[in-house]
């Protein structure tokens, strides 16, 4: 048995020096305990077919070093011993992309025809599954199991939604699996619905948006591709498909009996629910007849969108800035007109050292489904100037309606002065200097609150970093209820 392998070993090595390659080979391992990227190929031309129930793993892969595109650091030889710090030692950069599923197909190369210099080099797609590179594009021939058929099709009512790729052990023999036309992609349109996006897009409100919501980012949407970009794997998904153990796996897809003990496990899952996105859209090609053109560009973005659907989208064809949380609960939003629109399902609160300038050429409204609370306090002092002061200026009228009651309360003068007449008209009666009838409560100030920075009328106020009170922070002391300043 070790002449054997020993002869396999030296036949390999020959042809290797024979051959140096490329190889294609299939990622078996990608576990590298040195953590710089390592993968274990099986190589079929050099190693045959594999083996799962081999436990000499390595007679049957080969370890290839990771080959980035960009990577670099300092040179150590200018580095010093001493004092141990960061002037001293090395920078690294680059760019790190590492494929951590199994079976991926890679190519592989043996520098100078040696088996212990072995790279990897590049990745490369099963055929027809890049429909979810790199913007997890939405698709109008979705399916799903009965419940969420009876979800997005019954209850929601979509017409279209992201999908995920297609399941092609479940396609019959009849289904088009290769393209003949430039202009049209029939292979495995059908595909199932995205759940984790799908569901996100419609806690968001952006399911049917096909600005801000969906998109057809996708590397299958035209050939030659417009579309430019990258997509993680994401997470495992303990929930999808699972296999017993075996010899390859991807390790932070193993189902312990006891986490402690990294190899007591009999389940892996080996599913994903998607990941992150960036996005370069170049937009769909137009087409043009003499000197016109029949169509326009449309979804010619730059989008960076979280698995959770967080995202910054640069929109060029529809001219819109947007940024949005994962829950959609705050986003904000600059439009072709030259709108800025603002939204927090909570609070807005905004702070400067200095001043907040706010000017319109036309009016200024402001609503509060509450109250409306102003307030000078006057603690930041300037030499020879008043402050404390609210002052109210007004060009034309001056006009005030109280639902209620109107109290003033100054505690020295009242002066009011009018250039004609002075008019007052009531009801009742008019009392000056009446016992009891006005006493110096009438109006008392606002309450003030202590915060991280201040004692102030608001309950929170942004200061600069650090900043004690973000939300992530302190999230049970800062409820909508919390911050209310009406509750004491």
């Amino acid at each position: 048995m070790a002449e054997n392998r020993t002869k396999r070993i030296t036949d390999i090595e020959q042809a290797i020096k024979q051959f140096p390659g490329p190889y294609v080979g299939y990622v078996k391992n990608p576990t590298d305990v040195n953590r710089m990227g390592r993968l274990f190929v099986h190589i079929p031309e050099l190693h045959g077919e594999y083996d799962e129930t081999n436990k000499q793993q390595s007679a049957q892969t080969v370890p290839c070093q990771y080959c980035s595109p960009f990577a670099g650091q300092t040179p150590l030889g200018d580095t010093s011993q001493d004092p141990r710090e960061f002037a001293n030692t090395q920078k690294s950069y680059g760019f790190w992309m590492v494929p951590p599923d199994i079976n991926t197909k890679v190519l592989v190369v043996f520098a100078n025809g040696n088996t212990n210099q072995a790279y990897w080099i590049g990745c490369v797609f099963d055929d027809y599954m890049n429909h979810m590179t790199p913007g997890v594009a939405s698709s109008d021939r979705f399916v799903g199991n009965s419940d969420q058929n009876s979800r997005y099709f019954d209850e929601l009512g979509l017409s279209k939604a992201p999908v995920a790729e297609a399941q092609r052990r479940a396609e019959s023999n009849n289904v088009a699996r290769i393209n003949t036309k430039a202009r049209e992609d029939v292979a495995f349109t059908t595909r199932p619905i995205h759940v984790p996006q799908t569901e996100t897009l419609v806690n968001q409100g952006l399911v049917s948006d096909d600005v801000r919501g969906t998109t057809t980012s996708s590397a299958r949407r035209e050939t030659p591709s417009q579309v430019f970009g990258i997509s993680t794997p994401g997470p495992i998904d303990f929930e999808g498909q699972k296999i017993n153990k075996r010899e390859s796996i991807n390790r932070h897809g193993k189902i312990y009996n006891n986490s402690s003990d990294e190899f007591d496990f009999t389940r892996v899952a080996h599913s994903r629910l998607g990941g992150h996105s960036f996005v370069m859209d170049d937009g769909t090609p137009r087409f043009r007849e003499g000197n016109q053109d029949k169509t326009t560009i449309e979804n010619e973005l730059i989008r960076l969108r979280t698995r959770s659907g967080a995202q910054v989208l640069l929109h060029n064809s529809k001219d819109v800035v947007y940024i949005i949380n994962n829950s959609g609960t705050a986003w904000l939003e600059f439009t072709q007109d030259g709108k800025i629109d603002i939204y927090a399902k909570d609070s807005i609160s905004v702070h400067t050292e200095n001043d907040m300038n706010f000017r319109a050429e036309r009016d200024i409204n402001i609503e509060a489904g509450r109250n409306v609370n102003l307030k000078a306090t006057g603690e930041n002092t300037t030499t020879g100037q008043t402050t404390g002061r609210v002052h109210v200026d007004a060009a034309g009228n001056y006009e005030l309606v109280v639902g209620t009651d109107g109290l003033i309360k100054a505690d020295g003068s009242i002066k009011t002065y009018a250039g004609t007449d002075f008019n007052v008209n009531t009801g009742e009666e008019i009392h000056f200097n009446t016992d009891g009838k006005v006493s110096a409560s009438v109006v008392s100030s606002l309450s003030t609150h202590s915060t991280s920075s201040k004692t102030s009328i608001l309950k929170r106020i942004p200061t600069q970093e650090p900043w004690a009170d973000h939300e992530d922070k302190k999230r049970d002391e800062v409820t909508a209820t919390l911050t209310d300043r009406e509750q004491s």
